[in-house]
């Protein structure tokens, strides 16, 4: 398990729809420092096999970190706060 799927705790009960939860939870691991401008990201691939999601799950995630300019996707190299 990486950095992220390490802290991310997924409530399967929860009304607020899981790719939301990463949403949320990886704002607060930015906010309180655990995650730092640089640090590299799971795959989407790997973060769903670390959480046992489905990869269009964490895919909706990241997209929506990276609409709000919390994450940059550069082919090739990986995923970046």
């Amino acid at each position: 398990m990486g950095i992220l799927s390490g802290h991310i705790r997924l409530d399967f009960r929860s009304p607020e729809p899981i790719y939301l939860q990463i949403v949320r939870q990886v704002e607060k691991l930015l906010q309180d420092g655990i995650l730092k401008p640089g640090d590299q990201l799971p795959t989407v691939r790997q973060l769903a096999i670390d959480l046992r999601i489905n990869f269009s799950t964490v895919a909706r995630a990241y997209h929506v970190l990276d609409e709000q300019k919390l994450i940059s996707t550069q082919r090739g190299r990986g995923t970046y706060i």
